[in-house]
């Protein structure tokens, strides 16, 4: 009977095969598992050199090598691993005073690979030892595979639930899009990034960006209708611009180019069969993103939009509380909440605070000849113009009726002046109702105060400010 030892002098192929199994582990990579094997093979048998191959759409990949090959001898290996893989089984062949081996290496469902080995030796190779190292080492790239799923899909669940997380961390968008932001840098690379509700009537996209100190180049309010943001929540599908200097659909898209940003995706918020709002990652880089991108991003955003349905409805509560039910702007409540704040503030830091009233003229005729209806349309108006106006800083809101007040932190008279007349010019150019046909005209009149200098109280703040802006109104009406 022949003896089960191929190698005369070596150890058992029991042996190899135990030590080959040895050198296999789960935590490892399929190339390190291959190399090891490949290793233990050659120093614990009578093999003198030996190539590792993993399979992939592109072909066999050399991902191992043990011992000093020839452009020969690795072709030779190369061509009986190809020999290997159509018959599907272990081969070897008489190679100059000994053998070339290699066998298949078998998972569960598919193979992986080939093990090809030259062995210095008169005893060919047993088919049985070769069949049997092909399935072991198969079976450790196999695990290895698994595990490694496993641990991707165990690192993108806690990913995801860290981004949860995140969002929960606050009780509005402002608050919890920096975590959001630092969550999100673990899995892509962008410049800047925007998360945004739709608002309740439905024309405006309200954003909050990281880093802070930037914006999606049209501020903190953007359009619904042209916007590329807009885009994607009213199809509902993905944005993507990969270089807005030769590409720019959007009204967004030159002022973004203008602030280095050169390419951007948007994916939209459903949430209950509904888009709510979106998520935005821009580049500085022209084709940063692609439509991979989006692919590995929308199921990430989807899984998301709840979490983020809640921090809108969180953030509505609030709103409503503070907001005004007209205008995109703070209501008359809140204006006095943070006007008594900021002169507190003032007092303990010697700084100034400064107010703007600002009263629409020629808005009457509006609500007589086109109704009450299209007369809050043109107050949402102007309410979006001031709120793309004021800095970061700035409380505007409606006072009541036509008439709208903004607080100004840390503004001196001479500035508030300056703005204020910044806040007419953006009015007495701005053409109202144009998508229903009136193409209406409105003027504005101002009136500023100053505290501490020019009042000493909250009331006689507030009041002087209205007395300038009706002074303002007269000399108007008089054209002086």
């Amino acid at each position: 009977m022949a003896p089960l030892d191929p190698f005369p002098t070596a150890p058992s192929f029991f042996e190899v095969l135990g030590s080959v199994a040895q050198s296999l582990s789960a935590d490892r990579d399929e190339a390190d598992n291959l190399t090891r094997c490949l290793t233990t093979l050659v120093e614990s048998s009578r093999a003198s050199q030996g190539v590792g191959m993993l399979q992939s759409a592109a072909g066999l990949t050399a991902v191992a090598e043990y011992g000093t090959l020839d452009e020969a001898t690795r072709l030779a290996h190369f061509t009986l691993a190809r020999l290997c893989l159509e018959t599907g089984q272990a081969v070897a062949e008489a190679h100059g005073e000994g053998w070339l081996a290699a066998t298949p290496l078998v998972g569960l469902e598919e193979t992986f690979g080939v093990l090809a080995f030259s062995v210095a030796d008169v005893t060919r190779p047993p088919q049985p030892f070769l069949s049997a190292m092909g399935r072991l080492v198969g079976s450790g790239l196999d695990a290895s595979r698994r595990y490694g799923e496993m641990r991707t899909a165990a690192h993108r669940l806690e990913r995801l639930n860290r981004l949860t997380t995140a969002l929960t961390s606050g009780g509005d968008l402002a608050a919890v899009v920096e975590p959001f932001a630092v969550e999100m840098r673990g899995l892509f690379e962008f410049d800047r990034l925007a998360c945004g509700f739709v608002n309740e009537g439905g024309d405006y996209v309200e954003l909050v960006t990281h880093p802070t100190e930037e914006t999606w180049g049209m501020g903190g309010v953007i359009p619904l209708v042209g916007s590329g943001l807009g885009h994607a929540i009213l199809e509902g599908r993905p944005v993507l611009q990969k270089d807005i200097l030769h590409s720019h659909r959007f009204i967004e898209d030159m002022k973004l180019l203008e602030d280095g940003i050169r390419s951007y995706v948007v994916l939209p918020l459903v949430a209950r069969g509904k888009s709510l709002g979106v998520v935005a990652l821009g580049s500085r880089r022209a084709e940063a993103f692609e439509e991979e991108t989006m692919v590995r991003l929308q199921p990430l955003i989807s899984h998301l939009a709840l979490a983020f349905d809640n921090v809108h409805l969180m953030q509505r509560m609030r709103d409503l509380s503070i907001t005004d039910e007209v205008t995109p702007l703070f209501n008359h409540r809140f204006f006095h909440q943070m006007l008594e704040r900021e002169l507190k503030f003032s007092d303990r830091y010697k700084s100034q605070v400064s107010i703007a009233f600002i009263d629409l003229d020629h808005f009457k005729p509006i609500n007589d000849v086109h109704g009450h209806l299209r007369g809050s349309h043109a107050l949402r108006e102007v309410g979006f113009l001031l709120r793309t106006a004021v800095r970061e800083t700035d409380y505007p809101a409606r006072y009541g009726g036509d008439e709208f007040v903004i607080i100004l932190p840390q503004t001196d008279g001479e500035a508030a002046k300056q703005l204020g007349e910044k806040f007419r010019e953006l009015i007495e150019g701005h053409t109202f109702l144009q998508e229903e046909g009136i193409n209406a005209r409105i003027g504005a009149s101002i009136g500023i105060a100053t505290y501490p200098e020019e009042a000493r109280t909250k009331p006689e703040l507030i009041r002087l400010a209205d007395k300038r802006m009706y002074e303002d109104k007269a000399e108007r009406k008089s054209g002086r």
